[in-house]
């Protein structure tokens, strides 16, 4: 029998003549970039305020103004402070727009004082806890009420435990739809069928997540308008601010 290159040397088999099909050689997978890394939970729009107020408050020196310009409505418009409701250093009422780990937009002097500071980021963790602690329990009230609304599964007898529900809420299937239509000319109907999908619930966009711009009271005129002519006695009631003539009546 005549060998070639690829039989053995012991084959007598005729398959052991054919040369075996290479098999291409698989790239290993590639690593994601994130891999090995969780995706932490979304948090909401109150912790991250509180978060970002506490942020502020240990990194800034209390010098920096807001780049914004602050408010002057002196809590007419927007609520009272709760964390610098005045300046001490010109007596300027400050509203909720003004935040704390900035100066005074009034006369540039620092809001708070060390002690007040630590005090401060204290207090920021401790809302950080109970508000993550009432999302928490907000969280388990509606899987609650989920399960409530599902109703309980009959318990078999002889069965130890009764059957968990999930936690999630169940997803409304796709439905079919049947449409008949009548062709006018052929005389002919058609049968289609139409399914709806259930949309899944998508998260909130960047344009929705976006903070909505709170209308803000400018500064007040450095100068103060006053007259600077000289009242005229007999016309104690003239305009002072307009150069009016004045014509007899005929």
């Amino acid at each position: 029998m005549q060998r070639t290159a690829w039989s053995k040397a012991a084959g007598s088999v005729p398959s052991d003549r054919l040369r075996p099909a290479q098999r291409p050689q698989q790239a290993p997978p590639k690593q994601s970039k994130g891999k090995g890394k969780t995706q932490e939970p979304s948090k909401s729009k109150a912790i991250r305020k509180l978060e970002s107020l506490a942020e502020g408050v240990r990194k800034s020196s209390g010098r920096e103004k807001d780049p914004k310009g602050g408010c002057f409505c002196q809590a007419r418009e927007h609520d009272l402070s709760p964390y610098a409701p005045i300046c001490r250093g010109c007596g300027l009422i400050l509203c909720a727009i003004n935040l704390p780990h900035y100066a005074c937009p009034h006369c540039s002097a620092v809001l708070l004082s060390d002690i007040a500071r630590s005090s401060l980021s204290v207090r920021f963790d401790e809302e950080i806890s109970k508000q993550v602690a009432k999302e928490e329990e907000e969280k388990l009230r509606i899987v609650q009420q989920a399960r409530d609304a599902e109703g309980a599964f009959p318990v078999l007898p002889g069965s130890a435990t009764p059957p968990v529900l999930s936690n999630t809420p169940s997803r409304p299937a796709g439905q079919t739809h049947k449409i008949l239509s009548l062709n006018s000319k052929t005389k002919k109907y058609t049968v289609s069928s139409y399914t709806n999908t259930p949309v899944s619930s998508r998260p909130a966009s960047r344009a929705e997540s976006e903070v909505e711009e709170v209308h803000r009271v400018a500064a007040p005129p450095p100068k103060v308008d006053f007259v600077k002519k000289t009242p005229d006695r007999n016309h104690p009631w003239n305009n002072m601010r307009m150069e009016l003539l004045y014509v007899p009546v005929k």
